[in-house]
């Protein structure tokens, strides 16, 4: 893992289970009062379908700073389709370029042992040759009281008793902008109210840069592929606009067979780096060795759900079934193909 001080552009990765307020929390540090930037719902089902990011900038004394704020799908569902994943997490990986500079843990309610395993799993695993306590936030969501420090501490207590870990903790809370004009009004001050202390917060701690060998080894299975594919896309596009000036049929014709190639070549290329996903994922598993193994066994003792969708999916590019440890947690599923390797 690098660690280096970040010029001026730094990447927030939000995570958190659907129904949290991911989605309002960025629009908020976005400065966005639409909620279709990132899409808000109050339902269990994900709105938010692929990994989608957008850039804030902000003047700070002498400094600027430009925030990317990332938003992904929740990270604990249990109804996402695993097919979606792989492209989501790789959309993911290839916003963040390599560093991340702040992870906000968005927690919407009491922290349930399915985000505790997120946490664990993030911390053993995926970011294991680091102290991902240093660059993780957790964002308490929808607390009203939050401008109350009593009531936060209390809630504090409770939280830090699951997460011993010296990590940061703050409330907001991020009100839909929906009703009469006074609610809304009322509910915009609130929401302004919250992005003080996020703003805050990330101007205290958001300084520095992490590059953990996760990533490293990710982007080294899908680097090449990833540089082939923009180059096709790009021809794809000039293509398009060749197509839509041509004024000769044959001529036409020959740039739709030429473009029907790159659709196949494309295609092909999106397999590649779906397997080299899986496969760098599997490198990660195989660096984090125990880590890995005392996460799961002490996951499984808990009766914490682990992890199972995507494990199938990584499980089936090796041929091999993947044991049922339990029945939820999408996106970070991958681990299990650990139990197909006779890790654990």
């Amino acid at each position: 893992m690098f660690e280096k001080q970040t010029p001026n552009t730094r990447n927030i990765l939000v995570i958190g289970k659907t129904g949290n307020g991911k989605s309002a929390l960025a629009n908020v540090l976005v400065d966005s009062e639409q909620s279709e930037t990132f899409k808000e719902s109050d339902k269990s089902i994900s709105e938010t379908k692929q990994a989608k990011s957008e850039k804030v900038e902000i003047i700070y004394g002498d400094e600027k700073i430009i925030y990317q704020i990332i938003d992904t799908t929740g990270l604990c569902d249990t109804d996402m389709d695993k097919d979606n994943i792989l492209p989501m997490l790789y959309e993911a990986i290839k916003l963040l370029n390599g560093e991340i500079n702040q992870i906000l843990f968005v927690v919407g309610g009491r922290f349930s042992k399915e985000e505790e395993e997120v946490y664990n799993i993030f911390k053993n695993v995926l970011f294991f040759d680091c102290d991902i306590s240093k660059y993780t936030t957790l964002v308490r969501t929808r607390f009203s009281d939050f401008e109350d420090r009593n009531e936060c501490e209390i809630d504090r207590k409770i939280i830090e008793k699951k997460i011993p870990d010296d990590i940061h903790i703050i409330y907001v809370d991020n009100p839909p902008l929906k009703g009469n004009e006074n609610k809304i009004k009322l509910n915009k001050e609130t929401r302004r109210a919250s992005k003080e202390i996020l703003m805050r917060h990330l101007l205290d701690y958001c300084r520095k840069s992490y590059c953990p060998s996760s990533m490293q080894l990710i982007n080294g299975r899908i680097g090449d592929h990833v540089k082939r594919e923009k180059e096709l896309e790009k021809e794809e596009d000039d293509l398009w606009e060749q197509i839509r000036q041509a004024e000769d049929f044959q001529r036409e014709k020959l740039l739709q067979k030429r473009m029907d190639e790159l659709k196949l070549l494309r295609r092909e290329e999106e397999k590649k780096i779906s397997e080299g996903m899986k496969r760098g994922l599997i490198d990660v598993i195989d660096q984090a060795g125990e880590n890995w193994k005392h996460a799961v066994e002490t996951g499984v003792e808990q009766g914490n759900k682990v992890l199972p969708l995507v494990g199938g999916a990584v499980g089936g590019i090796l041929g091999t079934g993947v044991g049922a440890v339990g029945t939820a947690f999408s996106a970070l599923g991958y681990v299990l193909t650990t139990v197909t390797r006779g890790k654990i």
